[in-house]
């Protein structure tokens, strides 16, 4: 999902622009002091202005359908996390029963067998963003949506569900049910048969998603444990036809999830801009408690973020700012998870040119948002709910200081 991170992203962007920029009005530009025919006039003073004042949704934010993984909001505005896998398990009729020999005709007995098939790890990304943490969903659910053109009635088992987190080390989940899966009587149809994997079915599902996965990974087997006779000619071509979809509602309890995001950064040498400051305010209309930090980094060989430079929250005296960032505070929630009262908060930001200097000097390219992400009372273990319409409130304004002088001759 995006999600809070992007507000984050908004800020540090605009945090780029203001290093960026000569001036921040139309009618006062340092470079028109260059075109001034004086004598050797200096100038030192500084100028304040507005930038931003807006109301921020998540809406806005998320995340298209040509996505492995994008979100939803429903009709009671809760918004959903989802996956969707087509043709993810296509087993044919003669990978099922590998012992008839086809083409083969109708009335001839098919013995019982087996099919199963471990899916395409690579092909199922879950969270690439987060880094770590835990994830805990109220009702989540995994529903396979199956057309059976196979004329035999079928079990569909989900015999594991694997995930991986970011080293690759594995949390398996096992299951003994098996589903019964309807079966054609006339050649060239299929049967529809949608099963729903939920809390009912495998109580364990609330916590697999906890540590946060990088990838799923399902091992699927189908077959008959009977004798069953063809009602029609078959080829051995005909398949079994699964889709999976993944439906994470954001009724949920996040525990220490960390999230991060890299974006390519860079600053003008003028050194007539003595310092920036900026002035951040917040007002926080979701249920998320949060620490966030920006490190501005070089870059490597392979154009990836190397080293760190510098860090934006440093002045640790502000009763917001620890050693690991800007403490961005919930919104309040009622025992349902929905937001009662909002949170604001505001922050000042003081870059002198020593550092302003320092990042052109180090080569800075890239800048890093790292966010530590807690829901709310989330020691009580508390679910909340993060709906469509819930906002975010953002004004920024800036104050630049410069000095300059003219020397025509």
């Amino acid at each position: 999902m995006k999600n809070p991170k992007t507000f984050f992203r908004s800020v540090a962007l605009l945090f780029v622009i203001i290093l960026v920029a000569n001036s921040c009005r139309k009618n006062f530009s340092l470079t028109e002091i260059d075109n001034l025919t004086t004598d050797s006039l200096h100038l030192e003073g500084s100028f304040a202005a507005p930038i931003v004042d807006t109301k921020l949704t998540l809406i806005n934010f998320l995340p298209k359908k040509d996505s492995s993984l994008w979100a939803e909001v429903d009709e009671n505005n809760l918004i959903h996390l989802r996956m969707y896998y087509k043709d993810m398990f296509n087993p044919t009729m003669n990978q099922i029963y590998p012992g008839v020999s086809y083409p083969a005709v109708a009335g001839i007995p098919i013995p019982p067998d087996t099919f199963a098939v471990q899916t395409d790890t690579s092909k199922m990304k879950v969270y690439d963003k987060l880094l770590s943490g835990k994830l805990f969903f109220q009702n989540p659910s995994i529903t396979f949506h199956i057309d059976n053109y196979i004329p035999i009635v079928t079990f569909f088992k989900m015999d594991t569900l694997t995930f991986l987190d970011a080293d690759n080390v594995a949390l398996t989940h096992t299951s003994s049910d098996e589903f019964t899966i309807a079966a054609p009587s006339v050649a060239g149809t299929f049967e529809h048969t949608d099963i729903v994997i939920d809390t009912a079915a495998v109580p364990i599902l609330a916590q697999v998603f906890a540590p946060v996965p990088k990838y799923i990974s399902f091992y699927l087997s189908s077959g008959s444990h009977t004798s069953q006779t063809l009602p029609f000619n078959v080829t051995g071509d005909e398949q079994m036809k699964v889709d999976v979809d993944i439906d994470l509602p954001l009724d949920a309890r996040l525990d220490t999830v960390i999230m991060a995001d890299t974006m390519n950064f860079s600053i003008t040498n003028d050194t007539r801009v003595k310092s920036a400051t900026l002035k951040i305010k917040f007002d926080n209309g979701f249920p998320i408690d949060g620490i966030t930090q920006m490190y501005f980094t070089d870059t490597t060989a392979t154009g990836e973020a190397g080293n760190i430079i510098d860090s934006v929250f440093t002045d640790t005296n502000h009763i917001n700012i620890t050693e690991e960032g800007w403490h961005l505070e919930s919104a309040e929630t009622d025992a349902q998870g929905i937001v009662t009262v909002p949170h604001e908060s505001d922050i000042l930001i003081f870059i002198d040119q020593t550092r302003i200097q320092n990042l052109i000097q180090r080569h800075a390219t890239k800048l890093i948002i790292v966010a530590k992400l807690n829901s709310y009372n989330s020691v009580s273990g508390q679910f909340i709910k993060i709906l469509g319409y819930y906002t975010m409130g953002v004004q920024i304004a800036v104050k630049l200081d410069f000095e300059t002088s003219t020397n025509n001759i």
